[in-house]
């Protein structure tokens, strides 16, 4: 059985959260993006430093850990609404961590007044949050590093349920 903790986001998770961020990219895309999709993306994986930095703008960040306090999963929403980032680390996938960790966002956000979750998923992560409650806005075609790839305007209204 696997057993995490839920916390705010340290500085010193910073390093942990770049690495899980490309695991996850590189491993959970396999089956929905293309090889040259999935370099682009993982390419624009920010910094420590950046990830650090970004955290600690005012938006609310929670980092899943094990049992040692290594961060194993993560998300943040702004302020808006928006949830920017939502990464589990493939060896955690399937486990209840990132649904576990989705949930504590969801109360997080309904506390401080947000009645209007809004994002930009992936084709993996599209399936858990329409597994949420969340609606698909629409497609979402660009190019990353010359490489076209897609995602999904989503949202959820807190209101709806």
């Amino acid at each position: 059985m696997n057993h995490f903790y839920i916390r705010p986001f340290l500085s010193k998770d910073a390093p942990a959260i770049a690495s899980l961020m490309k695991a996850a990219i590189k491993a959970t895309a396999l089956s929905d993006y293309s090889a040259d999709q999935i370099h682009a993306w993982a390419a624009r994986v920010a910094s420590a430093e950046q990830i650090t930095k970004r955290c600690s703008d005012g938006r609310h960040v929670l980092v899943a850990t094990d049992m040692d306090d290594l961060p194993i999963a993560f998300v943040d929403i702004e302020s808006s609404g928006h949830l920017d980032f939502f990464f589990c680390h493939p060896n955690h996938i399937g486990t209840g961590v990132a649904s576990c960790l989705y949930d504590q966002l969801e109360i997080l956000a309904r506390r401080t007044g947000i009645n209007e979750i809004f994002t930009e998923a992936s084709e993996a992560a599209r399936r858990l949050f329409a597994h949420k409650g969340f609606s698909t806005v629409k497609r979402r075609d660009f190019m990353i590093g010359g490489v076209y790839i897609h995602n999904y305007a989503m949202r959820k209204r807190m209101d709806d349920e």
